[in-house]
């Protein structure tokens, strides 16, 4: 490990902004940080935590979490939070997989899962984010009618994910295949990530799914 990203590592935990699932009382501590009950929207594999940011911004009446199990992509996450002064994001270092033990008491209204590792194989199916394993956990942080949202730029996943929907009878709230070719689109649907600016560039077309339970 070079001696930067050890720095990243072992610093972040020292952020404010930035909780680890080690700790038990990272869900008390991320409600202290918050200090109100307004709405929590959490973003999965968040890197950068892009598109929780911008969200904060737009929306400064609501709270966003973003989760990534990769301590050093939350040091950039939490200097960016700060440069933008979104005082409305925290982090989570955490895996997606034990998210449900870490916040046992908080309820959220939305889950963004933004350009996930599609996991192409038949043989990695179980890591897809919109697996039954993983659905079950958004289904006990979700507070009622909350939804989850996948923005892809990957066919696989995308269907795969409209599968899922249909084989447990869930509730669907938007889906498009190429959300840019609509006329109009909620702004939380048009934010891009730097990973979504690549895809655009190579002319991939940008899907969206968005569901409940």
């Amino acid at each position: 490990m070079g001696r930067k990203k050890y720095k990243k590592i072992t610093e972040v935990r020292t952020f404010p902004n930035v909780f680890d699932y080690k700790d038990e009382a990272a869900e008390a501590g991320i409600k202290k940080f918050f200090a109100n009950d307004n709405p929590i929207t959490i973003e999965l594999c968040c890197g950068q935590a892009d598109y929780s940011i911008s969200l904060a911004e737009h929306y400064p009446e609501r709270n966003f979490l973003g989760i990534d199990r990769k301590p050093n992509r939350l040091w950039n996450a939490s200097k960016n939070a700060e440069a933008r002064k979104t005082n409305n994001v925290a982090l989570l270092i955490a895996y997606i997989e034990r998210l449900d033990e870490v916040l046992k008491e908080m309820k959220v209204e939305e889950i963004w899962i933004t350009f996930p590792d599609p996991y192409p194989f038949q043989s990695s199916i179980k890591k897809r984010l919109t697996h039954p394993r993983f659905l079950a956990i958004y289904r006990k942080l979700l507070a009622e009618n909350g939804k989850v949202n996948l923005k892809t730029d990957d066919d696989t996943l995308y269907e795969y994910t409209l599968q899922m929907i249909e084989e447990g009878k869930l509730k669907t709230n938007f889906v498009s295949s190429d959300i840019y070719s609509l006329e109009q689109i909620p702004f939380e649907y048009t934010i891009k990530t730097k990973y979504e600016k690549v895809h655009l560039e190579e002319g991939k077309k940008i899907k969206l799914v968005s569901f409940g339970f």
